[in-house]
């Protein structure tokens, strides 16, 4: 991985990540080939991820919290448990609502609003898209992509709504934060708009990072949500591990803030890790191009010809057995100090990199585990959660477990389908408020 991806290796961003910009030149962070433009682009993006920002646009994760349970036990008779939920569905709605507000201080509404109902749709299409387009950039090359969004747009009322929809949100986007920031992208608007000192983005950069990190972030919230779901509600002892730690230092109704209380939960971390682990946040594999004659990678020295991509996949790195004791199983535990033996630990934490690594890392990271941490507090301190009846079985495998430790002899077996990162449905939930008190 470091042979690839670390810093002042001979490789680039795949000519792929072109497909993936919405207008010509609307370079992001994530997307941008040319290593001086993502230098002044990351710098930009990360002056509005500092402790000093997240803080004050962190009220929008509680915010968008509370909405979304306010929906989901909406016709939930107190202490009762409500109707089992597509947590898919309504944690896409909860990723857009946060993002947008937190990171660009617009009030979307998804949660509420009839628009998911073209939003999302409108989106997956694109997602599939993007992904069919990377792996054969010449389809985009012809302009067989500007072809089919034409004639989407013509045939499809809900494309034209999403289009409008869209527009819509650029516009306030951008006249919410040209004055100040009212989110941790407002500084990418500023840098588009001309008003800040040094060379950043330009109008079309402007508009490729604030969507693509509004949406992709999004995604990512929801995946990491319908994860924790997924594995709490098949592993109880680590739901009631986990619930007793948050229950211990928080009350129902108490407001829950990122700060060393709650950095300080080290199994919360290890939870968050594991779900990382299984579902990473970018699982795909991040393609790189060769730049320099007689380069050679791994521990056969494989030669690697100039302009070849390569690239490793995440989602196959974080079940090798090799690094991961019981890859599939879902063990926090495995990242406490103790557990295993100290050099399996320490190579497991060192091949451990859902942001990746070098200098094209997720600039974003640690906002990812702050909104985590936020989020799983939150839910296990208000309220009881379980599997509801439409959650469709899952294989349970049993094994001699290798470690003494609760449920470790249950190894879970699942469909997962692919998006950016995951599910198309499920997991279906059950929420039951707990009394303050």
């Amino acid at each position: 991985m470091v042979s690839i991806y670390g810093h002042g290796k001979p490789f680039r961003k795949s000519k792929g990540y072109k497909t993936m910009i919405p207008i010509p030149d609307g370079w992001s962070t994530m997307t941008s080939i040319d290593k001086d433009l993502h230098r002044n682009l990351r710098r930009v993006f990360r002056s509005g991820v500092s402790a000093e920002c997240l803080a004050q646009h962190e009220p929008a994760i509680l915010r968008n919290l509370r909405i979304y349970f306010s929906q989901l036990l909406q016709t939930t008779y107190p202490e009762a448990w409500s109707h089992a939920s597509d947590m898919r569905k309504w944690n896409l709605y909860l990723g857009f609502d946060t993002m947008a507000d937190f990171g660009l201080g617009l009030k979307t509404n998804l949660l509420q609003s009839p628009a998911r109902d073209y939003v999302f749709p409108a989106l997956h299409i694109h997602e599939k898209k993007m992904g069919l387009w990377e792996q054969l950039p010449i389809l985009d090359d012809i302009g067989i992509g500007s072809f089919m969004s034409r004639v989407l747009l013509l045939i499809s009322p809900e494309a034209r709504l999403f289009g409008t929809w869209y527009q819509k949100f650029l516009e306030q986007a951008v006249s919410n934060n040209s004055d100040k920031n009212r989110g941790i992208f407002g500084p990418v608007i500023q840098s588009g708009q001309g008003l800040l000192d040094k060379p950043g983005h330009n109008h079309s950069q402007m508009i490729g990072e604030g969507a693509f990190s509004t949406f992709s972030s999004a995604d990512g919230y929801g995946m990491m949500l319908s994860g924790f779901l997924h594995y709490l509600g098949h592993y109880p002892h680590v739901y009631q591990k986990l619930a007793t730690e948050m229950r211990s230092k928080y009350q129902p109704g108490e407001s829950i803030i990122w700060g060393p209380k709650l950095e300080s939960s080290v199994y919360l971390r290890a939870v968050i890790d594991e779900v990382m682990r299984l579902l990473p946040p970018a699982c795909g594999v991040h393609w790189r191009e060769c730049e320099r004659p007689g380069i050679a990678i791994g521990g056969n020295e494989l030669p690697i010809p100039v302009g070849s991509d390569v690239g490793m996949s995440l989602f196959s790195l974080f079940r090798d057995e090799r690094i991961f004791r019981d890859p599939v199983l879902f063990w926090p535990e495995r990242w406490i100090p103790g557990t295993l033996p100290e050099d399996e630990y320490t190579l497991a934490r060192q091949m451990f990199t859902p942001f990746l690594i070098g200098p094209r890392n997720c600039a974003g990271g640690h906002v990812a585990i702050m909104i985590a941490s936020i989020a799983y507090a939150y839910v296990l301190v208000n309220y009881d959660f379980r599997l509801g009846p439409e959650q469709p079985d899952v294989t349970a495998k049993l094994r001699t477990p290798t470690v003494e430790q609760p449920g470790a002899d249950a190894e879970l077996v699942f469909e997962s389908h692919y998006s950016i990162a995951g599910w198309m449905s499920g997991p279906f939930i059950q929420f039951k408020q707990r009394a303050s008190g």
